[in-house]
């Protein structure tokens, strides 16, 4: 598939190098750095689309739908870096479904990247599986894996260079330490000897790490342990997570940048015709908050 284009001129990103609007030989983290500091924008917006929360003024339906998301990311796509759709959202929409997010990756084009939100990570052949779906079909920039099979599970989504993979580190949710909690015989949590793994993984300068923005003391750890990888931060908003404390924590230098995720607080901010001008004013909201974190 070929992804269109959208309009959106090559820019010069802050340190004087061009950004990458296409995909080339840099690393992907490279790749975000520089797209992130040439928008002055670490936000992230999520795209979990769910029909029964479209605003009042339009169907509840795959039209409506349709009509909503293309609004929110012709409104927001200079002021994000990257748009992430959650691909079960979708998927559970049938072939509808999946029409509807290759037509969002069309969409968006080349002014911001797609990160497929999907956390997948299987055996190798289903792995190969899932990079061609995402990668190949899908045509995304980066995805999110689940990496506790192993380096030869999970090899065919962090081979490519130029494509980006965010493992599921240490999620934002309540139960979390069930598992990633648990304590070694060598006296560390097993989601910060995961995190060193990760870093021996990283030979392509590709690999992040997601870090819920609920835990902003787990950053400080990981950001030690992960040098060179950019942090996906879930759970600023609606679950409360700590956005100055998990960028302060999580920003080093190039390309060790904390993408922000502005989830469902920011997508239903609004109810009325002005729908994707409400999310863009949440999203301003939030880019200002991280160069201020930053600058403090």
């Amino acid at each position: 598939m070929l992804r269109s284009q959208k309009g959106r001129p090559r820019v010069l990103a802050s340190d004087g190098m061009t950004a990458m609007s296409g995909h080339g030989d840099t690393g992907f983290a490279t790749r975000l750095w520089h797209e992130a500091e040439a928008k002055r924008s670490w936000v992230c917006l999520g795209l979990d689309l769910d029909l029964e929360r479209l605003p009042a003024c339009l169907p509840r339906s795959l039209d409506g739908a349709r009509e909503f998301l293309f609004s929110v990311v012709d409104a927001c796509a200079d002021t994000v870096v990257a748009f992430k759709p959650n691909v079960p959202f979708y998927l559970a929409l049938g072939s509808g479904g999946l029409e509807l997010l290759r037509d969002l990756r069309d969409a968006i084009g080349d002014r911001a990247l797609l990160i497929a939100d999907n956390k997948v990570g299987d055996v190798t052949d289903t792995s190969e599986r899932y990079a061609s779906f995402l990668f190949d079909y899908l045509d995304a920039d980066a995805i999110t894996f689940n990496p506790w099979g192993g380096l030869d599970a999970i090899q065919p989504l962090i081979e490519r260079p130029d494509r980006g993979a965010f493992a599921w580190l240490r999620s934002s949710n309540p139960g979390a330490d069930d598992i990633q909690g648990l304590v070694t015989a060598r006296g560390e949590s097993v989601y910060l000897r995961l995190a060193q793994r990760l870093a021996e993984w990283n030979e392509h300068e590709n690999l992040g790490v997601v870090v819920g923005a609920t835990r902003p003391d787990d950053v400080v750890t990981v950001r030690e342990l992960t040098p060179r990888m950019p942090i996906l931060a879930p759970g600023v908003g609606a679950q409360g997570g700590a956005l100055e404390s998990t960028v302060r924590a999580g920003f080093g230098p190039a390309p060790e940048g904390v993408l922000v995720n502005a989830g469902r607080s920011a997508l239903w901010a609004g109810d009325g015709p002005d729908y994707a001008q409400a999310v863009r004013a949440k999203v301003e909201e939030m880019r200002s908050a991280i160069e201020a974190a930053r600058i403090g």
